[in-house]
């Protein structure tokens, strides 16, 4: 019984596995492609974008010892968690904004939901990536000064992000954005000029 049971977990796992690289690498490609323009046949774009995702990968794991992967394995994930921020955030101020999704936009329902998981999420996460830190940080002075910076400038674009979430959820600040900077940023709300 022991056996068959870890056998189907090993399948889920691969499965939830391939399932979710296979969705990352699609959404990375196409982000790629559009960034990039590539007006290249489609097997050219696929195989530039999956070697650029699969090299680094495919090297740590042929020169690494097997040891070595579990704690790889948890600075990806602590990597990952910090990415999660600048994925979610714009997911929802995207879904929520009444000039990009018309009349598809989220309920009040849906966006308070919407960001009580996020910021849930989030906050996991961010207590991950601490705890992570706390077990391989030594305890010298220029790490945690490097680490400081580094946090003050993530924060800072998360803010930011914020910022515009609040704006598509039509929050308004004591304060207005300059018409020409919503110009310069191409502001999805170009025509409102909002007020933060």
């Amino acid at each position: 019984m022991y056996i068959w049971a870890v056998g189907i977990l090993a399948v889920g796992i691969l499965a939830a596995g391939q399932s979710s690289t296979m969705t990352g690498t699609y959404v990375g490609q196409f982000a790629m492609e559009g960034f990039l323009n590539l007006r290249w046949k489609r097997w050219q774009r696929v195989l530039l974008t999956r070697t650029i995702a699969i090299t680094p990968t495919f090297f740590i794991a042929f020169y690494q010892d097997i040891n070595d992967l579990s704690g790889m394995n948890d600075l990806l994930n602590a990597i990952m968690s910090l990415q999660l921020p600048f994925a979610l955030i714009p997911t929802v101020t995207f879904t929520s904004s009444e000039h990009i999704m018309g009349e598809f936009k989220n309920g009040v329902f849906t966006k308070v939901i919407a960001s009580l998981l996020s910021v849930v999420v989030i906050g996991i996460n961010i207590w991950f990536v601490v705890d992570f830190l706390n077990i391989y940080l030594s305890n010298q002075w220029w790490m945690y000064l490097i680490l400081v910076l580094l946090s003050l400038f993530y924060f800072g674009l998360v803010f930011y992000l914020t910022l515009f979430l609040f704006l598509a959820f039509g929050i308004n600040f004591c304060f207005t954005i300059p018409p020409d900077l919503v110009y310069k940023l191409k502001c999805p709300f170009e025509g409102s000029y909002p007020t933060i």
